[in-house]
C-alpha cells in the first residue's frame, strides 16, 4: 500500500489548508504516520466504527485481487445501516419517519385538484369517499 502517497494526498492537498503552522502540520503528520499504516488494513479488522462485532459488522478482507475485494463488498454489505456511518440505531427511525413524510406530501401534490365550487353537493361527496366505501362497490 502507498501510504506516503495516500499520506500526502490527505494531509498536504485535502487537509493542508488548514494548517496553520509548522507545530499544526507536525501534529497532523504524525496522526497521519500513527493511523495510516500496515494496521489499517489488518485481517479482520472491523471498518463499522463503534460496532464491537454485534449485530452489524463488516470485516477487512485480506489482500487480494480486485475481483475479490468487489465480491467480499457485494456480499459482506447485505444492508445499511447507521452503524456503519457511527451513528446511533435510533437515527434510522428519524429517516424513514421524514422520508414518509416526503412521500406523502408528494402523494398529496399529484391528488386531482378540482376547479369546481366547493359548495356543490356532487364534488364534495366524491372527495368525502374513503378506501372502505370504495371497496364495497
Amino acid at each position: 500500500m502507498p501510504w506516503d502517497d495516500l499520506r500526502y494526498i490527505f494531509g498536504q492537498i485535502m487537509y493542508g489548508g488548514h494548517i496553520v503552522d509548522d507545530w499544526d502540520r507536525r501534529l497532523c503528520d504524525a496522526y497521519q504516520i500513527q493511523f495510516m499504516n500496515d494496521a489499517l488494513i489488518q485481517d479482520e479488522l472491523d471498518l463499522y466504527p463503534f460496532s464491537d462485532g454485534k449485530k452489524h459488522s463488516f470485516k477487512c478482507p485480506p489482500p487480494t485481487t480486485y475481483d475479490k475485494y468487489l465480491d467480499h463488498i457485494i456480499k459482506g454489505l447485505k444492508e445499511e445501516t447507521p452503524i456503519a456511518y457511527g451513528l446511533h440505531p435510533n437515527a434510522e427511525i428519524d429517516f424513514r419517519t421524514e422520508q414518509c413524510k416526503q412521500i406523502f406530501l408528494a402523494l398529496n401534490d399529484l391528488m386531482p385538484k378540482d376547479a369546481q365550487d366547493l359548495s356543490d353537493d356532487s364534488s364534495s361527496k366524491d372527495t368525502a369517499r374513503t378506501p372502505n366505501d370504495l371497496a364495497g362497490e
